[in-house]
């Protein structure tokens, strides 16, 4: 079992920073694999050990949180490993109450302001985690120590801490190249658009594979898929998902399968209505067409966690058509505690919805030199608000006619 705790802790500590984004720092990129852009999408997908069942980890894992709940470092960190899969408010919830308390109980404690550091980095409250990361640095005797927070803190904000997220991924890969530390450099690469240095990386993974947990697995094929999500390759994203599910069936990896099933002809049906069985998140009643439930649901996360949530919330709104309006009002409190692309386009494309040209074209300068649909949703803006030389320019880049 301690083996389990192990890779699960190692797991939460891998969520705060899978998230980066920004441009990875200068030096010499990664090699580039060899294109396989003709490959059958289910070839794409490497041999990786046989893990335990998924599904049946995850409710050892309930049962474990039941049993230590009594232990404020261990169940802190169970329910934010549950939190990563579920997905669910009260899990959330539960784990920053308990930080709170345990802070307020032992401000002496290194252990204690770690944990409370990871939580509001995992609530999206940057603000507050900085704060906490001080207090956490007070106790420590040496502070490089807490890169990998600071550096999960910085993606989390974005702005000019992009850079240093990314140059901090890139460094831990190359002095330690293990699945995970390559996976979060995959992940940089591919936010800043260089999806094909990310695929290179991708492909040294599988050789650093020496341990088997299911939530290891999965996640770095989740991962892999999303680049592939990111090059508009749906069908080997798909791949990917889907072995990911096999893995383990978390929420993120189910939501994302079920939308590469339907982008690729399929009918995620039965996916959908078997994960809802278990679990009536948001994101899985919208896919079931549950929309009224859904925003519900929604509004209730937003409003309980409202960093959080806003942008997630935000998406349904836009994906569904409902409301372009709270789209955008709940893309721009997003805005308001964080500047990554993925934040600019959110409220851009919101703000497109809206008719509000002023603000899509208010955001877009950010977005002019990223990723290609980071790109196009920039001309789109420049377009609606009459910036022709910029527009032109991004036409021209993309190949627009």
């Amino acid at each position: 079992m301690a083996y389990r705790l192990s890779a699960r802790c190692c797991l939460v500590a891998a969520a705060l920073v899978v998230g980066c984004r920004g441009e990875p720092a200068p030096g010499p990129g990664p090699a580039r694999a060899p294109a396989r852009r003709g490959a059958a999408p289910s070839a794409l997908v490497p041999r990786l050990p046989a893990s335990p069942d998924g599904a049946a980890e995850i409710r050892a894992l309930d049962r474990r949180i039941e049993l230590h709940r009594g232990e404020p470092e261990l169940a802190i960190a169970l329910l934010l490993a549950r939190a990563q899969i579920r997905g669910r408010l009260d899990d959330y919830l539960e784990a920053e109450r308990r930080s709170a308390a345990w802070v307020a109980e032992r401000p002496e404690l290194r252990a204690a302001w770690q944990a409370r550091v990871e939580v509001l980095t995992r609530i999206h409250e940057v603000a507050a985690a900085r704060a906490a990361l001080d207090r956490l640095r007070a106790l420590v005797r040496d502070p490089g120590e807490l890169d990998g927070l600071a550096a999960a803190i910085d993606a989390l904000a974005g702005g000019p801490g992009t850079a240093r997220a990314a140059a901090y991924a890139e460094r831990m890969a190359r002095d330690y190249p293990d699945p995970t530390s390559l996976t979060r450099w995959a992940g940089s690469l591919a936010a800043a658009g260089r999806t094909d240095d990310a695929l290179a990386v991708m492909q040294r993974v599988p050789a650093a594979v020496h341990d088997n947990p299911p939530e290891l697995l999965s996640w770095l094929l989740f991962q892999w898929g999303r680049i592939h999500e990111a090059r508009g390759e749906p069908a080997a994203a798909r791949a990917f998902y889907a072995a990911a599910h096999a893995r383990m069936p978390a929420l993120e990896v189910t939501v994302h399968l079920a939308q590469a099933i339907a982008a690729t002809a399929g009918d995620p049906g039965a996916l959908v209505a078997a994960a809802l069985a278990g679990d009536r998140h948001p994101a899985l009643l919208a896919l079931a067409g549950r929309l009224d439930d859904a925003a519900r649901e929604w509004e209730r996360y937003a409003a309980a966690l409202p960093r959080a949530f806003a942008g997630q919330a935000a998406r349904f709104y836009l994906d569904h058509g409902r409301d372009p309006a709270r789209a955008l009002a709940l893309a721009q409190a997003d805005r308001a505690g964080r500047d990554t692309p993925e934040v600019r386009a959110l409220v851009v494309e919101a703000a497109l919805a809206a008719g509000d040209a002023a603000e899509a074209c208010a955001q877009a300068p950010g977005l002019a030199h990223g990723a290609p649909a980071h790109q196009f949703l920039a001309w789109r803006a420049f377009t609606a608000c009459r910036r022709t030389d910029e527009a032109g320019a991004l036409a021209a880049r993309l190949g627009l006619r």
